[in-house]
């Protein structure tokens, strides 16, 4: 996979506001790192990994050290090892990197897989190049928890909340899981290079505005599954379309942002309502209520998003163009043109 690093920030930065030297930087390098990474098949899997760090380093986009360095927890207290050429070292194994590596059969075995001196040097694992290797190899074969990537993003199924399992239960899950999708959105929008099996062209103009339901939804190039998947597929709930034709149960469509052109099953798609944002400044949370945390950076007044549906008082909504999805206070919102068209 193959990034267009500049599109990638600017959609990060309408996502989640202004980014600092240090951070731009950061996310520059795992880009860097993701595209040299043979064995990221799934790009959903890659936002994934990047959602865990964005919630493991703070938003610092930099392998870190575990704030209070295990202080209070049994990781936290020293062990004495002892390297191959009898040298003794009193190492804490509290949290490093991207994936907060603890406890030292951890950076055991993951100094074993690296070939490196990692149970000796626990440092290493806040060099960028080590923490990346750590958390592909460790996220991709289920090296912390037993829980491993394939078994909760593959095929259809994209289940971003559970895949918190992962790393540390369902700790956070939700909003780690809100992370995912919205960068997922962004890596498509700026993946390059990438062709689909089989070319489908989309339709010059018209079609419905459609929203995506099902958790995962293949685009493939004609009407039925045994047709191959095209370049930017799957599509995440939540993903606008438009739709154009439909055939035996098949709707043609191309999808916002990613661009990703082909027939999907009719019965996951449902008509979008369109709404533009009346306050000057809209939060959007990850959940119904002004008590749940905010997503990327506020909407301005004018911004249209997509209706997924309501709960007191509530709107569920994806923004045009950013594909950001939450939720936003349905008093500030009005009617930008019919459901259907």
């Amino acid at each position: 996979m193959k990034f267009d690093h500049q599109k990638f920030l600017n959609g990060y930065t309408a996502a989640y506001g202004a980014l600092k030297d240090s951070q731009r930087a950061g996310l520059d390098a795992l880009l860097t790192a993701a595209e040299a990474d043979s064995d990221i098949t799934d790009i959903r899997w890659l936002a994934y990994m990047f959602a865990t760090v964005k919630h493991e380093c703070a938003g610092t986009w930099r392998p870190i050290e575990e704030y209070g360095k295990g202080e209070g927890h049994p990781y936290g207290k020293a062990v004495t090892v002892t390297d191959p050429e009898g040298k003794s070292y009193s190492n804490t194994y509290f949290g490093r990197g991207y994936v907060q590596l603890t406890w030292d059969y951890n950076y055991r075995n993951m100094g074993t897989v690296l070939g490196n001196r990692l149970l000796y040097e626990p440092s290493l694992a806040l060099d960028a190049e080590v923490a990346y290797r750590i958390m592909s190899h460790g996220m991709r074969n289920g090296s912390f928890t037993g829980a491993k990537l394939s078994r909760f993003i593959t095929g259809d199924t994209c289940d971003y909340v559970n895949a918190r399992k992962i790393i540390n239960g369902l700790d956070q899950a939700d909003r780690i899981a809100e992370y995912a999708k919205t960068l997922e959105a962004l890596l498509r929008q700026s993946a390059v290079g990438a062709a689909p099996a089989e070319s489908v062209a989309p339709p010059a103009s018209g079609g419905e505005a459609m929203i995506v339901t099902a958790g995962s939804l293949n685009v493939r190039s004609a009407p039925g599954t045994a047709n191959p998947t095209v370049a930017g597929s799957p599509l995440s709930q939540g993903i606008a379309v438009q739709a154009y034709e439909t055939q035996d149960g098949w709707t043609r469509i191309v999808a916002q942002g990613s661009g990703a052109a082909g027939w999907v099953s009719a019965q996951y798609l449902q008509p979008a309502a369109l709404f533009t944002v009346t306050a000057s400044s809209l939060n959007i949370r990850s959940g119904p209520g002004a008590g749940n945390p905010t997503v990327g950076a506020p909407l301005a007044q004018g911004t249209v998003v997509q209706s997924l549906g309501t709960q007191d008082g509530w709107t569920h909504v994806t923004v045009q163009g950013s594909g950001v999805t939450g939720w936003v206070s349905s008093q500030y919102l009005e009617a930008a043109v019919p459901a259907h068209t």
